[in-house]
C-alpha cells in the first residue's frame, strides 16, 4: 500500500471514528462504570468469541424444534419435488441455466407466469449439493420410489413421515430434517456475520448495541417462514453475502487490498444470485461508504466501483439469458391468485398497494398474526377513504425524507433506513407485479434496517435524552426479545408440513382463498391416514367445508375443484365429484392428476350404466353412459352399450349411430364391427 494510501485511510479512520460518536452520541464509557463487577459483566458479553457463542445457542434453541420438519409450501415445488435438485451435482448445470420454477412448470406443461422471473440458482445448486448426501435420483420421483429396497414390501422405515402410507410424499420427506439443520445453522452463521459488520464498523464504539441488534434479528418472529420454509434458504444467503459485501468493501477502503476487493466482488456475485435483492447494494454500498468515512469519494477507490457495477453487469447478462422478460404479463392476467389485484379497479389497487407496506410494517413491530399467506382475499381492497391508506403513505414519505436528510448529514442512519425501504419498494408491487400481494419472507432484508431503529432509536432515548447507562437498553429491551423469542418457538410447529401449516393458519385469516383450498387437501390427507380413520366423517366435512369456502371466494380456483372433488368421492358423492374434476379440466386441461381422477369417474358411470342395462332400466342405463361418454368422449366402449340401449329402445337410428361412432375410435374392435354390420339388416 502506497504512502498516500495509509495516509487516507488513517485520517478518514479517525475523522469517520469522531464523526460517528458524534452522530450516534456513542460514549463507550457511558456503557459501564469501569472497574466495577457490572463493568467485566457487560464487557464479557461482546469480548472475543463470547457474541458468537450466545447467537449460536439462542439460535439453536428457537429453531430446534424445526429439525424433524418435513417439507411445506413451495418446499415441494423448489426443493424435494424439483428434478434438476434430485440429480444432484449433475443437475447444478441445468440449475445455472434456468429459472427457479422452470422443473416445476414443465411438470404441469406450463410456461413461466412470474413477471421477470426468478433467477435464484446458488441457493438451488446448495440443495443440490445436499442431494447427494441424501441420495440423488436421476430419473425423477415414481410411483414407487417410496420402496427404497426395492422389496415390494411396505417396511417401516420406508414410511418417512409416519402418516400410516407409503407415497411420494415419504420419498419427499426423506433428508429434510437434514435440510432444515443446515437451514439453521446457515442462519446463525447469518446473524454472527451481522454481529461482526456491526460491531466493526457501525457500531464500533459500542458493541453492546451490535449484540442487541444482532439477537433482536435472530429471534423476530417474522423470519420463520426464512428459517423454517426451506426453500426460503435464498433470502438467508442473499443477506448473508450482502452483508459480507458491505464488510469486505469497508475493510478494503481502509487497506486497499487486492484480495479483500477479490472476495468482496466475489460475495457480491453469490448475494446476487442468492436473489434479487442485491442489486440494491448498488446504491446501499456507496451510500454507506460516504457517511461512514467523512472524506469519501468513489473516485478514490475506482477499483471497487467498477468492479461492483461489472459484477452486476455479469448477473444480469446470464439472468436475462434465463428468464421472462419484466414486462411480460401476459400469463399473470388469467390466474387471480398470481395477480392478486385483477379485479381491483386502478385506484384500488394503488391505494391497496400502499397499504400493505403499514401491514408489513406493523407485522414488523409487533408480529401477533403469522400466516403463509396473505393472497385473495386476506387484504380487502382499499381506496383512497381508508384511513390506514393515508397513515401507510405518510410513513412512507416519512422514510423518504429520512433517508434524504441522513444522507445530507451523512449521517450513518441513512444505511437501515435504505435497508428498509428499497427492499420493500421491490415487494410492495410499485415496480412490477411479483405474483403475490405481500408474504412475512419477503421483508427479510427490511427487517435488518428495522431492529437496527429498534435499538438504536432505544439506546438514544434512554442514554442521549434519559441520560440513563447502556446496559439498561439491554434490560428495556429483555420483554420484547422475550416476547419475540416465545412466539418464533410457538409459530415453528407449523411450519412442520403443508397439513399443519394450512390447517393452522386458515384460523388466523378464514378468508384467504389459498388457504381454505388448502386446508381442504390437508384434512382429505388426514382423512386417509389409518390412525384416523375414528374421525374420517368429521375430517371430510371440514375438508368440504373449506373447499367450498374457497370457491366461495374464487370459483375459479380450479386447484381446489380438484381436490374438492377428492372429497365428494370419497363421501360418496359421485356426481358432485364429477362436476369439479370436469370443472377443473376446463379451468387447467394440462394438469397431470386429472385424468386419473376423470378415468375413476367414467368408469363408475360405465359400470352404473351397463348394470342398468341388464336389469333393463334403459332409461337409467343411458343417463349414466351418456354421463361417461362426457367424461371420456375418445373411449369407445360407452359407445357400443349406448347403442345397445338404443338397439332395446328400439331407436335404431341412434344405435347404428353409436356404433359407428365408436368403430371410428376403434376401427380393429371386432364386437364393435359386427354390431356396424348387423345393425345395417335394420
Amino acid at each position: 500500500m502506497s504512502k498516500k494510501n495509509k495516509q487516507y485511510s488513517k485520517e478518514t479512520m479517525s475523522a469517520s471514528t469522531g464523526a460517528m460518536k458524534e452522530q450516534a452520541g456513542f460514549d463507550v464509557n457511558t456503557i459501564v462504570d469501569k472497574g466495577t463487577e457490572k463493568t467485566s459483566f457487560w464487557q464479557q458479553l461482546t469480548s472475543g468469541k463470547m457474541p458468537y457463542i450466545i447467537i449460536s445457542l439462542l439460535g439453536l434453541v428457537l429453531y430446534a424444534n424445526t429439525f424433524n420438519h418435513e417439507y411445506a409450501l413451495d418446499d415441494d415445488l423448489i426443493v424435494s419435488g424439483n428434478t434438476y435438485v434430485l440429480r444432484g451435482i449433475d443437475g447444478i448445470g441445468d440449475i445455472m441455466q434456468n429459472d427457479i420454477f422452470d422443473s416445476y412448470n414443465k411438470s404441469i406443461n406450463a410456461e413461466a407466469n412470474l413477471a421477470g422471473g426468478r433467477f435464484r440458482p446458488f441457493s438451488l445448486a446448495t440443495f443440490a449439493i445436499e442431494q447427494e448426501f441424501i441420495g440423488t435420483m436421476p430419473d425423477g420421483i415414481k410411483d414407487d420410489s417410496w420402496d427404497a429396497n426395492h422389496n415390494k414390501v411396505q417396511d417401516a422405515n420406508e414410511d418417512i413421515n409416519h402418516d400410516g402410507m407409503f407415497n411420494e410424499k415419504d420419498v419427499k420427506s426423506k433428508g429434510m430434517g437434514f435440510r432444515h439443520v443446515n437451514n439453521v445453522l446457515l442462519y446463525i452463521l447469518s446473524i454472527c456475520v451481522l454481529y461482526l459488520f456491526l460491531s466493526r464498523f457501525f457500531f464500533k464504539d459500542n458493541k453492546l448495541l451490535a449484540l442487541l441488534t444482532a439477537l433482536l434479528f435472530l429471534a423476530h418472529p417474522i423470519h420463520t417462514e426464512v428459517v423454517a420454509n426451506v426453500k426460503s434458504r435464498d433470502e438467508i444467503l442473499s443477506l448473508m453475502f450482502m452483508i459480507l459485501t458491505l464488510h469486505l468493501s469497508f475493510l478494503y477502503v481502509e487497506t486497499k487490498k487486492l484480495k479483500l476487493l477479490i472476495w468482496a466482488l466475489v460475495c457480491y456475485f453469490i448475494a446476487l444470485l442468492s436473489k434479487e435483492y442485491g442489486a440494491t447494494l448498488l446504491v446501499i454500498l456507496p451510500v454507506s461508504l460516504y457517511v461512514y468515512y467523512a472524506n469519501f469519494k468513489p473516485s478514490q477507490v475506482p477499483a471497487l466501483i467498477v468492479g461492483v457495477i461489472l459484477t452486476f453487469g455479469i448477473y444480469f447478462a446470464m439472468r436475462s439469458n434465463v428468464v421472462v422478460p419484466l414486462g411480460d404479463n401476459a400469463k399473470q392476467d388469467s390466474e387471480l391468485l398470481n395477480n392478486p389485484f385483477m379485479d381491483a379497479t386502478v385506484v384500488q389497487a394503488l391505494a391497496t398497494k400502499i397499504y400493505i407496506n403499514l401491514k408489513y410494517f406493523g407485522l414488523l413491530l409487533l408480529p401477533l398474526h403469522l400466516s403463509c399467506d396473505y393472497s385473495f382475499n386476506v387484504i380487502p381492497f382499499r381506496t383512497f377513504a381508508n384511513a390506514d391508506v393515508w397513515v401507510s403513505l405518510m410513513v412512507l414519505l416519512g422514510l423518504s425524507g429520512g433517508i434524504l436528510y441522513t444522507f445530507v448529514k451523512r449521517n450513518w442512519l441513512v444505511v437501515p433506513l435504505l435497508f428498509i425501504l428499497m427492499h420493500m419498494v421491490l415487494i410492495n408491487n410499485f415496480l412490477f407485479n411479483i405474483g403475490a400481494t405481500m408474504g412475512e419472507r419477503l421483508v427479510y432484508h427490511s427487517s435488518f434496517g428495522v431492529c437496527i431503529l429498534i435499538v438504536y432509536g432505544l439506546y438514544y432515548l434512554m442514554v442521549n435524552v434519559m441520560k440513563i447507562n447502556t446496559q439498561y437498553v439491554a434490560l428495556a429491551l429483555i420483554p420484547l426479545l422475550t416476547f419475540y423469542c416465545i412466539k418464533t418457538m410457538a409459530r415453528n410447529p407449523a411450519w412442520k408440513n403443508n397439513i399443519t401449516l394450512y390447517t393452522t393458519d386458515v384460523k388466523t385469516y378464514p378468508n384467504s382463498t389459498m388457504l381454505n383450498g388448502n386446508a381442504c387437501i390437508s384434512l382429505f390427507d388426514l382423512a386417509n391416514m389409518p390412525q384416523n380413520k375414528a374421525r374420517e366423517k368429521n375430517l371430510l366435512d371440514s375438508a368440504n367445508t373449506c373447499g367450498l369456502k374457497a370457491l366461495q371466494l374464487h370459483p375459479g380456483y380450479y386447484y381446489t375443484h380438484m381436490n374438492l372433488g377428492l372429497v365428494k368421492a370419497r363421501q360418496g358423492d359421485m356426481d358432485s365429484a364429477t362436476y369439479h374434476w370436469l370443472k377443473a379440466r376446463e379451468m387447467s386441461p394440462y394438469e397431470k392428476k386429472l385424468p386419473e381422477f376423470l378415468d375413476g369417474s367414467a368408469a363408475y358411470y360405465y359400470n352404473k350404466g351397463v348394470n342398468f342395462m341388464s336389469e333393463n332400466k334403459l332409461p337409467e342405463a343411458l343417463k349414466e353412459l351418456k354421463i361417461a361418454n362426457t367424461i371420456k368422449p375418445n373411449d369407445h366402449r360407452p359407445f357400443y352399450y349406448l347403442g345397445m340401449v338404443y338397439s332395446k329402445m328400439n331407436n335404431w337410428p341412434m344405435a347404428k349411430e353409436m356404433w359407428s361412432r365408436g368403430l371410428a375410435l376403434a376401427p380393429n374392435d371386432q364386437v364393435m364391427q359386427k354390431a356396424v354390420n348387423d345393425a345395417k339388416n335394420y
